[in-house]
């Protein structure tokens, strides 16, 4: 009987207690920058899915306000496993070469298709048979509600957590009693964190306890060649910046073709001083043998830009970001990779002198 009733007194304090107070009691002994991590951690994860989401519906209603419709013809397939894409050209704008990621069943390389594409930008383009939803559409749609689902469910209780915590000094981490105490019966001072220090321990500790060959890869190879990577790449684009700069002709331009990616502009390709150039920005839509005013290296007349419009685009700037995060990590994460690898060498030496020589045995010759 007192059995009966304490379960359902157990039952009824479950049932009373809501989801966050069970949420916030989990959580309640974690630190506060766990708790943010966490956050962090599922905003950054949803906000992939969430911008290509809301990138479809702003092409839905672009092309419904701005579209033009016409047909393309099917130039050819890309990727081979995987998401593909279909490279088409509109017909009534030869000139322009353009991605197209979702497309009837069926097409091949030399079919029509019916297209609505976005003139100021041909790159925002959709086939007009295509169905509603494909495999690609469908994997981000329910990657977006799971990734949306995780949002709600840790987001806004942890705001909560927070304030509470800021609000209620008896909902902040709580003291553990079997915490060491000094002689005098106070608590032990609390030392500052020192995140570099530590972190250079962590990777030194997980250096020289992985593999040699396993760390040698994780924390020498593979951030040492993503920085000469990124800064080689990052040289030859400031140096021809530069040189447009300082060496650079005024001249114009007869355009050949351009190429769109998604929604983007990807290269456009002129005629300059007898040679073929790339240029990676550029403004509006030019059409086949359009002159434009570019500035080109006479000693090379590859190198080139248009006139007034900066040739930087969002990827030059991550692969600089990228470079000089890498440059300032690189050292820091191989210098103690290297410092744990010599700690394991010297421990096994060690080891191999113990097993030789035992304790108490002397290495002195007779």
């Amino acid at each position: 009987m007192l059995a009966a009733t304490m379960s359902s007194f157990t039952d009824n304090d479950r049932v009373k207690r809501s989801w966050f107070d069970r949420f916030a009691e989990h959580n309640r002994d974690r630190r506060t920058r766990s708790v943010v991590g966490n956050m962090l951690l599922v905003l950054a994860i949803a906000a992939v899915p969430t911008w290509l989401s809301v990138e479809h519906l702003r092409t839905f209603a672009i092309l419904e306000e701005h579209g033009v419709r016409t047909s393309a013809e099917v130039l050819a397939f890309e990727g081979a496993r995987g998401p593909r894409t279909m490279m088409i050209s509109p017909d009534d704008n030869p000139s322009v070469f353009t991605r197209l990621n979702h497309w009837p069943r069926g097409t091949e390389v030399g079919d029509t298709l019916e297209i609505t594409y976005d003139p100021a930008n041909p790159g925002r383009v959709m086939a007009v048979d295509a169905p509603a939803v494909d495999a690609s559409i469908a994997i981000v749609a329910l990657f977006e509600i799971g990734a949306l689902g995780l949002v709600a469910v840790l987001v806004p209780p942890g705001l909560v957590l927070l304030v509470r915590r800021v609000r209620d000094p008896a909902w902040r981490r709580r003291s553990d009693p079997g915490a060491s105490t000094g002689r005098d019966g106070r608590q032990p001072r609390r030392h500052r964190l020192v995140w570099v220090p530590g972190a250079w321990r962590r990777i030194r500790h997980e250096a020289q306890e992985q593999g040699a060959w396993t760390s040698i890869l994780v924390f020498a190879v593979t951030p040492i060649t993503f920085t000469l990577l990124c800064v080689g790449v990052t040289v030859v684009e400031v140096r021809d910046l530069v040189a447009l700069d300082e060496r650079g002709v005024a001249a114009q331009a007869e355009v050949l073709g351009s190429e769109w990616g998604s929604n983007r502009q990807d290269r456009l390709m002129v005629w300059v001083d007898g040679e073929e150039s790339w240029i990676t920005r550029w403004t509006g839509v030019p059409r086949y043998g359009d002159p434009i005013d570019v500035i080109y290296l006479p000693e090379n007349p590859r190198v080139a830009r248009q006139a007034g419009v900066f040739p930087w685009g969002p990827a030059q700037f991550v692969l600089v970001a990228a470079g000089i995060v890498s440059v300032i990590t690189t050292p820091f994460v191989t210098s103690a990779a290297i410092a744990g690898l010599l700690a394991r060498a010297a421990r096994a030496h060690g080891r191999r002198s113990a097993e030789r020589y035992p304790t108490g045995q002397s290495t002195e010759l007779p």
